[in-house]
């Protein structure tokens, strides 16, 4: 893959080691598949304490407590699989882009919050950014959602902590991705 300039770039000579993000998809899989696998477990585990009592009212609560949590257990596992699934996607686009794509240094302009979800001490953000295509037009692309590892009540992350790659189809600029990279601590 060539620039807009006609050349191979290599990330990899940077003063600091980057690395890649961590998707904000992924990161809600990893915790549903963690949460649905021990509502699964512990509902199979309160359904089967049924077989060592004889009490009918012991027995119906503990096949319908066990049934109920296995449930949920499950819907949580749906629901992980189906986060896993579009993190897949996100990568599977992203490396078709690397490979069929033009490839451009990107500029952020600004990396926005979103509110309401927390992970230990990280939090989601998204990237705006800014890239000069072929025809000398700067064009402004959004990266999708990733975590953002620090204080939760401070402000918003510093941009030179992060480096930005745009990937665009040659025939389609509305088909693109958007390679964040993080300084690697």
């Amino acid at each position: 893959m060539t620039n807009s300039n006609g050349i191979r770039p290599d990330r990899h000579h940077h003063s600091q080691p980057m690395k890649a993000v961590r998707s904000t998809k992924q990161a809600i899989s990893n915790v549903l598949a963690i949460v649905g696998g021990a509502l699964f477990g512990a509902g199979l585990l309160v359904a089967t304490m049924h077989l060592f009592f004889d009490n009918r009212a012991a027995v119906i609560a503990l096949l319908s407590s066990g049934g109920a949590l296995a449930f949920s257990g499950m819907v949580e596992l749906i629901i992980s699989a189906a986060f896993r699934k579009l993190a897949r996607i996100d990568q599977e686009n992203l490396a078709r882009l690397k490979s069929e794509g033009v490839m451009f240094a990107g500029e952020i302009t600004s990396i926005k919050r979103l509110h309401g979800m927390y992970f230990a001490r990280s939090y989601p953000v998204y990237v705006e950014c800014s890239y000069v295509n072929n025809d000398g037009k700067t064009c402004l692309v959004r990266s999708r959602s990733f975590l953002h590892s620090g204080e939760i009540w401070g402000g918003t992350p510093h941009r030179d902590n992060y480096s930005v790659w745009v990937y665009v189809n040659p025939h389609n600029p509305h088909d693109y991705a958007v390679e964040v990279c993080v300084l690697a601590v």
